[in-house]
């Protein structure tokens, strides 16, 4: 009988904090083989699929969203989380075609800011999973986040300025792109876990 109402007449529940936490966890990936692909240079070919899965994924969660009346976390929360982490999966599909348009196969000078990069993932991550089961580690979390896209500014920075001193135009151009979309990456880190914070203070 239960079973029967929950088909027919009560609204469609959907468990979107799984939802987000398998998207979330889809960017860990992806931005890791970022790193195999630019520092260890492996992995190359698996960055668009990975961004392809991401794409199906923030589809899914998208269209669910769009069917379901009622949701355990606040839908324009919801909504804005699917949106910014599907656009961190594209700005890295960016940065690798655009690496390859330049013929650029390695970015072993900013290893450091590669590593940050997937410090953010993987405490965005775990602000995920966190979530509703013990909000302040989210948003410590999250802060984390935050930190470190104030430290991968500061290598940003001292990479631009060592930039200055070449001659070398054409390589000066191509490097300050690849630099600005590795810092455009984190600001995107940064403002998924502003999103994700908003999360905790709306549920407290």
């Amino acid at each position: 009988m239960i079973s029967l109402l929950k088909k027919y007449i009560l609204p469609k529940e959907v468990d979107f904090l799984s939802a987000l936490q398998s998207q979330s966890k889809n960017i860990t990936t992806i931005t890791q083989k970022l790193y195999e692909c630019f520092i260890e240079k492996s992995a190359c070919q698996d960055i668009l699929k990975v961004q392809n899965e991401a794409s199906i994924i923030r589809d899914k969660n998208m269209q669910e969203l769009l069917n379901v009346f009622i949701t355990q976390i606040d839908r324009e929360s919801i909504y804005r989380v699917i949106t910014q982490l599907d656009w961190i999966a594209l700005s890295i599909k960016h940065l690798y075609l655009e690496s390859r348009a330049y013929e650029i196969d390695s970015l072993v000078q900013y290893k450091e800011i590669l590593d940050i990069l997937n410090k953010q993932a993987n405490y965005l991550y775990s602000g995920f999973l966190t979530l509703q089961k013990d909000n302040n580690k989210t948003a410590k979390s999250a802060k984390k986040v935050r930190d470190d896209y104030d430290k991968l500014v500061e290598v940003y920075i001292k990479n631009m300025a060592k930039l200055t001193k070449s001659k070398d135009i054409e390589y000066i151009f191509m490097q300050k792109e690849i630099l600005h979309q590795l810092k455009d990456i984190s600001k995107r880190f940064r403002i998924a876990a502003n999103s994700l914070e908003d999360i905790v203070m709306k549920m407290a």
